[in-house]
């Protein structure tokens, strides 16, 4: 299946864009910027093109060792796996300096970009859409994700770089009742900054989480695939969670629903504990 990747900086509606591709609220929302660290995977459809869909984290220039470059890395790695890319930009507060850096990399990939001015209901984003000409992208598609609308210009540029034929069929069909079949869902749960990032990235043999020693890093559950001993699992990494009494911000409280909606959907789950923290 191939593959879309949603990239631009922090609030300019990428989240959005996926939920309304994956046709459900899997990516958190939220009007205050940085929600989204980690990429976050679905499948996706629109129009009759099924793909998947891969959210990614707000970019934000800086310096080698700050969470902004980590979070590169990942909108970086998406590029590399995607097919085509989804480059937003925010008609109604126009361009940034940010968008004009990222702009500059991701027109050196290799990956096909689809140049995307979201919130384009009504006449005040007409300034940032025709704005966004100068990023040289290409002539911006105006869309609304959070309205619905601009979808089939979007599913016009899509389908010039994604394959519409139906997968062969090949595979076998399965044996026994399916329980075989169906990926071990492992939700990995603890304190923040206790090592759930590092275990899961430690167990796939790569980098897919963002860690580092800032506690909270993560803030929605993730799901990563992994096959150990020829059973295939997923591996769902979560936000860090405290007792409920000091759970007072809104953003920590929305984020905790989505670590106790993935302990909720999982087959197992695995309790992290800092043997130097009691």
């Amino acid at each position: 299946m191939r593959t879309v990747a949603i990239v631009g900086r922090p609030n300019v509606g990428k989240s959005t864009l996926f939920n309304r591709l994956a046709a459900r609220r899997s990516a958190l929302v939220d009007a205050v910027p940085g929600v989204t660290r980690d990429r976050r995977e679905g499948k996706a459809s629109l129009g009759g093109l099924e793909f998947t869909a891969v959210d990614t984290g707000g970019f934000e220039d800086g310096d080698s060792s700050s969470l902004s470059t980590r979070i590169w890395l990942q909108i970086e790695a998406a590029l590399l796996d995607a097919d085509v890319a989804l480059f937003l930009v925010d008609a109604r507060s126009g361009l940034s300096a940010t968008d004009r850096e990222l702009a500059r990399r991701v027109r050196v990939a290799a990956t096909p970009v689809i140049l995307i001015a979201n919130k384009c209901e009504g006449t005040a984003a007409d300034a940032g859409l025709y704005d966004a000409c100068s990023l040289g992208l290409g002539d911006p598609v105006p869309i609304s994700a959070e309205h619905g609308l601009g979808l089939s210009d979007l599913h016009e540029e899509l389908a010039t770089w994604l394959d519409t034929a139906a997968p062969s069929g090949g595979d076998a069909e399965p044996h026994g009742d399916g329980r075989d079949n169906i990926p071990l869902r492992l939700a990995v749960v603890g304190r923040p900054n206790v090592g759930k990032s590092t275990l899961i990235n430690h167990l796939i043999g790569r980098e897919r989480l963002i860690t580092g020693p800032e506690p909270g890093i993560t803030h929605d559950a993730i799901t990563v695939e992994w096959e150990a001993g020829g059973r295939k699992l997923h591996l769902v990494d979560t936000a860090g969670l405290r007792r409920r009494p000091k759970v007072t911000e809104r953003l920590e409280k929305l984020y905790a629903g989505d670590t106790r909606r993935a302990i909720g959907l999982a087959h197992v789950v695995a309790v992290m504990l800092d043997v130097a923290a009691p």
